[in-house]
């Protein structure tokens, strides 16, 4: 499994190809095509920034200020989270015959869908830095994180889609719970809350959801003051890693197996 790792190097030009078609068959059919992609959190963002800024007038203190920033940090990088999460049980399925017969490593599978949402991610940035300056916010020496942040949700994401193709060819039936993990992320995570809303003690247990730190990461481009203790980066990763290497193991052996399949 390592060695397969390993050669995604030399089969990076492939799998750029793989993505960017990827990319066209699944716009093609849509007239507005990539718009969609940075209209649907975006207009998400606007309605819930709408809720809980005059709606529930009171909820002014759940986020950080400016709120749409807030929400914006947190919608954008969600979407490819969850995107990963609900795409992946399918990885192996989607691309039937095609597998038993490629020579390229059996990871690059989950690995498309993961890669399509980084691009569609990446291409949300410039709304993002639009809206922080439009709402008179403006950039920290914190941005230097935002790299890192990817580089992490990357690794995390890699993880997920591993381990969910890999059980999928097992139990099905995780595709099912998918929209029920999406949604318990979507609620556990801090992108329409704070950690400051929580008791001091309770803070760093916050950041077993690694995506909690991630987002951490992205936000202290505009607001350094969101950063914790070191001690809860080093939680939120070490999660990360036990799930990169949990999909790595349920990868193993699977490429002999998919392609002995009729």
């Amino acid at each position: 499994m390592i060695s397969d790792i390993a050669r995604l190097r030399s089969a990076r030009r492939t799998i750029g190809l793989m993505v960017r078609q990827d990319l066209k068959q699944l716009y093609r059919r849509y007239r507005l095509g990539f718009v969609w992609t940075l209209g649907e959190p975006f207009l998400l963002a606007l309605l819930m920034w709408f809720v809980f800024t005059f709606i529930f007038a009171g909820g002014r203190g759940i986020g950080l200020q400016p709120f749409i920033v807030f929400l914006i940090t947190g919608i954008y990088p969600f979407q490819w989270l969850s995107g990963t999460i609900r795409k992946s049980p399918r990885a192996f399925r989607r691309y039937g015959d095609v597998l038993q017969t490629s020579p390229l490593p059996v990871v690059v599978w989950p690995m498309r869908s993961v890669l399509v949402g980084m691009v569609e991610f990446l291409t949300s940035l410039p709304i993002i830095v639009a809206f922080i300056f439009v709402t008179g916010a403006h950039l920290t020496w914190g941005t230097v994180l935002f790299p890192v942040a990817i580089a992490m949700q990357l690794l995390l994401c890699v993880g997920l889609a591993m381990f969910e193709a890999g059980l999928a060819l097992r139990w099905p039936d995780i595709e099912v719970f998918s929209s029920l993990i999406t949604r318990a992320l979507f609620w556990g995570s801090p992108i329409i809350w704070s950690q400051k809303n929580f008791p001091e003690w309770l803070q760093k247990w916050l950041y077993i959801n690694p995506f909690h730190g991630i987002l951490d990461g992205y936000r202290a481009a505009v607001w350094p003051n969101v950063l914790t203790q070191p001690v809860n980066y080093l939680i939120s990763l070490s999660v990360i890693l036990v799930i990169f290497v949990a999909g790595l193991a349920m990868m193993y052996g699977k490429g002999n197996r998919l392609r002995a399949m009729e």
